[in-house]
């Protein structure tokens, strides 16, 4: 475990927020015509310094937040998606509170391979973040908010294309894992990049090891679902 935090981890999933949808699947199908549905996008990061990206600019990585996110079916794109996933404020206070106490929290960020510091500046940064927030939680996909959680107990979502079928999850793997940081050097990595309101704002595409910094695509909702290069 990293310098800093308490061997213990108590109060660890008290902090937590749905510890369990760490994972999405690796496409949905229809249980009776067999169609797949995969994601165009499983990650996304919140710049939560502008409104917008500037042509040309250079995104510190240290500036660049982990997204928390569900999957979701976007009805207005009718595929799926992920969606932001946003607690009450007051989760964002006990993950917070527990991270000063020098524990480890999952939500909305894993922190257990942080410095307690970092860990600290990140959750202060969600909190401010979370008390800022005004915008629902929107589908990524298109910044639309009609859509439907895909991981309760019981998502029956019918395939308006088949008489029978319903979508469900096939096979999962884990998200979260910050990919962003191994890409970007030998082929852009056009990983989207979103407002805190979550406002699609580009793509990141060459990462800087030197600087430490990403060069950033402008794009926005439009933009992207008619010309995106490739997907994050």
């Amino acid at each position: 475990m990293s310098s800093g935090w308490q061997a213990a981890n108590i109060g660890r999933t008290n902090a937590s927020h749905r510890p369990e949808l760490k994972m999405l699947p690796s496409y949905y199908q229809c249980t009776s015509c067999r169609e797949r549905f995969g994601f165009a996008h499983t990650e996304g990061y919140y710049y939560l310094n502008f409104d917008h990206v500037p042509p040309g600019a250079q995104v510190p990585v240290a500036d660049l937040y982990t997204i928390p996110v569900r999957p979701g079916w976007c009805k207005d794109c009718a595929t799926v998606c992920i969606v932001e996933d946003i607690a009450v404020t007051r989760v964002f206070e006990d993950a917070y509170g527990v991270v000063r106490a020098g524990r480890p929290v999952e939500y909305p960020l894993q922190t257990e391979n942080l410095d307690l510091q970092q860990a600290q500046e990140k959750l202060a940064a969600y909190l401010r973040w979370r008390l800022e927030r005004r915008h629902p939680a929107r589908a990524l996909c298109c910044g639309g908010t009609s859509y439907q959680f895909l991981d309760v107990a019981q998502p029956l979502l019918k395939h308006t294309e088949c008489d029978f079928g319903v979508v469900e999850p096939q096979s999962q793997y884990f998200i979260g894992g910050e990919t962003y940081r191994t890409s970007g050097v030998l082929s852009p990595a056009n990983v989207r990049v979103y407002s805190g309101e979550g406002d699609l704002m580009g793509l990141l595409t060459w990462r800087s090891r030197d600087s430490d910094t990403w060069e950033v695509t402008p794009t926005t909702y439009s933009q992207s679902m008619r010309t995106e290069p490739g997907s994050a």
